[in-house]
């Protein structure tokens, strides 16, 4: 039996606030965000109601035909008047391709069709695209708090006259004690990490050298000359208000994080889409097929009748009731034209979602549908379905990933608020000798040590941007949780329309074998009729001709009801969001396999469908 079974869900669902892949909580804070949360709860609780209630399981039901029970004697008789059923692996005669040749019929399963699309359709794989572009948008954002290398060089030559102080030795006799042009040639290099924190501030690690050539004037010389100045400084600069703490230096990581897991909900709902869409081409591919079967009996029985009244033209047949023959027939042969044709067009639908490199559009090899559909009935519970449909919709998980951005930008915004007051350190240790080795020997020996220690302190009088831009974050939240409640509105509503499709066209496969057996019944009377009339007047041709097209539609009909039921139910499980799993198709993406929750686990849909 296909479908699912009942469980208990009472607490499916209590914190699906959480459940956009584990992000972060962000409503227990203040009363403004408990609000948030009943609020969130309070949309998913008003659609689980009816399972509260206790709501029972249901089957979709069948109709209990008076015509069948009537009729059961003749049944198989019943059943063999008419059009037959174009079931899978049967070919039909669809006369010349494009090309002039006899058409070729490739046959090909469900699972197969489904595999192909999974794999090859180009919707699919363009949300796989976007979904892995999502991924390194993460990268990048985690990328700003890697340690970054740096090594910077200067040369510098200096030619440059300078105030010279003087001292005087003796009355009338005085000598400068620097001379007049500084000349010098300096290299420089400096080397280190630096790095972001998490916690909002920065740190930097690096180490120096310095070699002076300073050339020797006016009998002043230099010590050491030339000169090794080395020096290894540490520095850290902390926000202490704004722009402090994990929630501000994370925040593009965690939104970075949310864009890639709803371009992973948006390749599940791209796939969810082509998997009822390669389910409803597939059965429309089998009922055109139908209508060709329907089309070549209608035309096989009215040749018959024309044939028939040709040879009877000289006995009792007027020129009347052989033209309406001959009339009924070419319509018949038209729609036969017609229907291969639209055979075509549903096979190269279907290729067209497969987008299988074996099965291009181009070529003129029809796909031919190998599997039947299932008349069984479906077993359901409408606050289960509900439930599911709200833990597994893409539409809802992207709402709710939407709240945890708007969440963030709270935060970043309520920092954003307080007044900046930076803490700035920096600790230096020098050293100057003569050669490179022994400046750092001076360095670490020589007790040389630099310090610096800074407060920034700045704040807008007034503040009104950034309380403008808070109460906008804020407001942008409450829009959110608008568009989630909106959006399990949708599910809900889409769920409970699929559902009824499903039941309305349970029904439907009941009443039109009713009426296919009735239109049989129909015309098995007309033919033991006929053996007893002495001729076939125009009133009784017209009749027998009505007939058959009423058995022909009848059986169209009835097929088509099955088509209706399979593509309700693959509409169904797409609505509740585990159309996949009810194919046994395990979605992978680039950065692991999504789980499939432990809520449709029991939900095995039969393999015949």
């Amino acid at each position: 039996m296909a479908g699912f079974s009942t469980r208990n869900v009472n607490h499916l669902l209590l914190l699906a606030s959480l459940l956009a892949s584990g992000c972060a909580e962000p409503y227990a804070r203040d009363d403004g965000d408990r609000r948030l949360q009943a609020a969130l709860e309070g949309a998913i609780q008003r659609e689980l109601a009816v399972q509260a209630s206790g709501a029972p399981l249901q089957t979709t039901p069948t109709l209990d035909s008076q015509v069948e029970t009537t009729l059961a004697a003749r049944r198989t008789e019943l059943d063999g008047i008419g059009p037959t059923l174009a079931r899978g692996g049967e070919p039909l005669d669809l006369g010349e391709d494009l090309l002039g040749q006899p058409q070729e019929q490739f046959f090909i399963t469900l699972r197969a069709a489904l595999e192909s699309a999974i794999t090859h359709n180009l919707l699919g794989q363009n949300a796989r695209l976007a979904q892995g572009i999502s991924e390194t948008r993460i990268v990048e954002a985690e990328a700003a708090f890697d340690a970054v290398f740096f090594s910077d060089f200067e040369f510098t030559r200096l030619q440059q006259p300078e105030v010279v102080p003087r001292i005087e030795l003796a009355p009338g006799f005085a000598r400068d004690i620097s001379p007049s042009v500084r000349n010098v040639k300096r290299w420089e290099v400096e080397t280190g990490l630096r790095s972001l924190l998490t916690s909002g501030g920065s740190v930097e690690v690096s180490t120096s050298v310095g070699y002076d050539d300073i050339a020797d004037s006016d009998g002043i010389t230099y010590q050491p000359d030339p000169a090794w100045n080395s020096a290894i400084s540490l520095g850290i600069t902390q926000p202490l208000l704004r722009g402090f703490g994990t929630e501000v230096a994370l925040s593009q990581v965690r939104l970075a994080r949310n864009a890639a897991r709803s371009s992973t909900e948006d390749v599940r709902e791209q796939l969810l889409a082509v998997v009822a869409n390669v389910e409803a081409a597939y059965w429309q591919l089998v009922l055109a097929r139908q209508r060709l079967s329907a089309a070549e009996w209608l035309l096989e029985v009215g040749v018959e009748i024309r044939d028939v009244l040709a040879k009877r033209r000289d006995i009792d047949t007027t020129a009347a009731n052989y033209a309406d023959a001959v009339a009924t027939v070419e319509r018949r042969r038209g729609d036969l034209i017609v229907a291969q044709r639209d055979i075509r067009f549903s096979s190269d639908a279907l290729k067209v979602i497969m987008n299988d490199p074996r099965l291009p559009v181009g070529e003129e090899i029809l796909i031919a549908p190998a599997d039947w559909m299932t008349d069984e009935p479906m077993r359901y519970n409408l606050g289960e379905a509900i439930a599911v449909s709200i833990d597994r919709s893409p539409s809802v998980r992207r709402a709710l990933l939407l709240i945890d951005d708007a969440s963030i930008g709270i935060d970043v915004a309520d920092n954003g608020r307080l007044p900046q007051l930076d803490l700035a350190g920096q600790m230096r240790w020098n050293g100057l000798e003569g050669g490179l080795g022994s400046s750092y020997d001076n360095l670490v020996e020589g007790g040389l040590v630099d310090y610096l220690l800074g407060v920034q302190f700045s704040q807008a009088i007034g503040n009104q941007a950034a309380e403008a831009v808070y109460r906008r974050s804020r407001l942008e939240r409450s829009a959110a949780v608008v568009a989630y409640q909106r959006a399990i509105q949708q599910t809900v509503l889409q769920v409970k329309n699929a559902l009824r499709d499903v039941r309305t066209s349970s029904l439907l496969i009941g009443q039109t074998r009713a009426l296919r057996l009735a239109q049989a019944e129909n015309l098995r009377a007309l033919r033991v009729t006929q053996k007893t009339m002495a001729q076939l007047t125009p009133e009784f041709l017209a009749l027998k001709f009505q007939r058959q097209d009423g058995l022909a539609t009848a059986r169209v009909r009835e097929v088509q009801a099955l088509v209706e039921y399979n593509t309700a139910i693959a509409r169904l499980f797409q609505s509740m969001g585990i159309g996949l799993q009810m194919n046994r198709i395990e979605l992978q993406i680039d950065s692991g396999t999504i789980p499939l929750e432990s809520a449709v686990s029991s939900m095995v849909r039969n393999p015949s469908t």
